[in-house]
C-alpha cells in the first residue's frame, strides 16, 4: 500500500540558512528580493549564516527545536545534507534555494536556479514525505558512494570546486579512475552474504548521480528501499562500455554491473572510501540502511516525476 500524503496548512515560520562559502552564494540584494517574495505569501523568514562545517546541522536542529515549520537552505547538496541531519525525524520541512557546486536534489525536483523563482515555488509548493538513507547513522537524501567516487571526492579541493564547479569532479575523476583497482569486498545485503569485486558502488535513495546521469535509475525516494548499483571491475574498456549503456539506461544489463534493492547494506571489508551526498565521510566497514518517510520536503506545485512512488493528494506548502 502506497503512503498517502495528508493535507496541512501553509507554513509561516521559516529559517533561511545561507552557506557563504558556496559557489553561488546568495548576495544581500538577491536576499532582499527573496524575502520580499516570501513576505507576499505570508512567510516569516529568519536568515542566518552557516559559519563552519557542521554549523548548518546545528542551526537546522535549533530551528526545528524552536518549532520552525520550514528550514530553507541556500547552498549545494553538501549544505542540504547538513540541514537534513538537523531536521530528520521532525515536523520541520526542507525547502531549497540552489546555490552550490552541485544541485542534484534541485535538478531531480526541478527547482529553479533563480533564487526568487525558487522562493516562489517553495511558498506555493507541495509537501511530500521522503525516505532517508543512513551511513553509520549519518543521513543522506541522495546517495552514498563506495570505492571509486569516494576516492574522487577526497581529491576534490574546496578552492577547485569554487573555481571550476562541477568540472572539478571530472578533473579528479579521470586520473583516479585509471589508478583505482577493484577491492575484494564482503557485503551483507538484507542478511545475504555476498563476495564480489567492487570498483564502484552507488547506494541511491534518488536516481541522479551528480545531476549528470541516472545510475540508480529505478530508485524512488518514498518506497522504503535503497537501490544499489555495483560496478565490479574498472578499466578503460569497461568504463566506456558501461558508460555507453548508462547513457541509454541499460547499464543494469551489463555483466559487470550488479543491481540490487535492499533495506540494509553492510560493507564489512575495511578501507573502502565513502562519500554521502558529495561529501567524504570516512571508510568502511560501514552499514547503510533506509529510514522510511523520515523527512518532509517542499517541491514545486504539481511536480510529476518517477522519483516518487506515491501519487495521492498533496499538501500545499
Amino acid at each position: 500500500m502506497l503512503p498517502l500524503i495528508s493535507r496541512a496548512r501553509a507554513p509561516t515560520t521559516c529559517v533561511l540558512i545561507r552557506n557563504p562559502a558556496s559557489r553561488q552564494a546568495l548576495d544581500d540584494a538577491t536576499l532582499g528580493r527573496v524575502l520580499e517574495e516570501a513576505a507576499r505569501s505570508g512567510w516569516q523568514v529568519d536568515p542566518c549564516f552557516a559559519e563552519f562545517p557542521g554549523h548548518t546541522t546545528e542551526l537546522a536542529r535549533q530551528a526545528a527545536a524552536r518549532g520552525a515549520q520550514v528550514v530553507l537552505v541556500c547552498g549545494g547538496d553538501g549544505t542540504i545534507n547538513e540541514a537534513v541531519n538537523g531536521i530528520a525525524g521532525t515536523r520541520t520541512a526542507l525547502a531549497v534555494l540552489p546555490g552550490g557546486t552541485a544541485n542534484v536534489w534541485a535538478k531531480e525536483t526541478r527547482i529553479s536556479r533563480d533564487p526568487v523563482a525558487a522562493m516562489r515555488a517553495a511558498t506555493g509548493g507541495d509537501r511530500r514525505q521522503v525516505d532517508l538513507g543512513r551511513a553509520n547513522g549519518r543521513y543522506f537524501l541522495l546517495m552514498a558512494g563506495v570505492g571509486l567516487d569516494g576516492e574522487v571526492i577526497e581529491r576534490v579541493r574546496p578552492d577547485t570546486k569554487r573555481r571550476f564547479g562541477a568540472l572539478s569532479y571530472l578533473l579528479a575523476a579521470v586520473p583516479t579512475a585509471l589508478q583505482t583497482r577493484p577491492w575484494a569486498a564482503h557485503l551483507r545485503v538484507d542478511g545475504e552474504e555476498i563476495e564480489t569485486p567492487l570498483y564502484w558502488m552507488v547506494i541511491g535513495n534518488t536516481r541522479s548521480y551528480g545531476g549528470f546521469r541516472d545510475i540508480t535509475h529505478r530508485a524512488q525516494a518514498d518506497d522504503g528501499k535503497l537501490d544499489v548499483a555495483i560496478m565490479q571491475r574498472g578499466g578503460i574498456v569497461r568504463l566506456a562500455l558501461d558508460g555507453a549503456r548508462m547513457m541509454v539506461g541499460q547499464h543494469d544489463r551489463s555483466a559487470n554491473i550488479r543491481y540490487l534493492r535492499a533495506t540494509t547494506i553492510a560493507v564489512e571489508t575495511p578501507g573502502l572510501p565513502v562519500q554521502v551526498d558529495g561529501e567524504p565521510v570516512g571508510e568502511t566497514p560501514m552499514v547503510f540502511d533506509i529510514v522510511p518517510r523520515a523527512l518532509t520536503v517542499i517541491v514545486p506545485q504539481g511536480l510529476r516525476t518517477p522519483l516518487f512512488a506515491s501519487a495521492g493528494p498533496v499538501d500545499r506548502g
